[in-house]
């Protein structure tokens, strides 16, 4: 998925709504995002409190940043983020 399709899905959705990437075993915190190699890259945390959906949006809100993709880690390896669903007012990407 690229950073503006992304964008446009969130618009939709309630401003403080947390962020989580949902894995198997547990779902992690969206701390930050990093930006290299041609794409963005979804920092997570088990410890920390994830971004909130305005905050997530602000960060990705760059026009340089729309046209690259988005991956988040998954075990030992970059996954390219394919969509996201809602559940008890957060947001899961995966």
């Amino acid at each position: 998925m690229r950073v503006i399709d992304l964008i446009f899905m969130l618009n939709d959705f309630k401003k403080n709504n947390r962020i989580f990437v949902e894995q198997s075993e547990l779902n992690l915190a969206v701390v930050d995002i990093e930006v290299h190699d041609g794409a963005v890259y979804l920092q997570t945390s088990s410890n920390l409190r994830g971004l909130k959906n305005w905050e997530f949006l602000l960060l990705l809100n760059k026009k340089e940043l729309y046209r690259l993709p988005v991956f988040y880690k998954d075990t030992k390896k970059h996954q390219q983020l394919f969509g996201f669903r809602v559940a008890d007012d957060r947001i899961l990407l995966g």
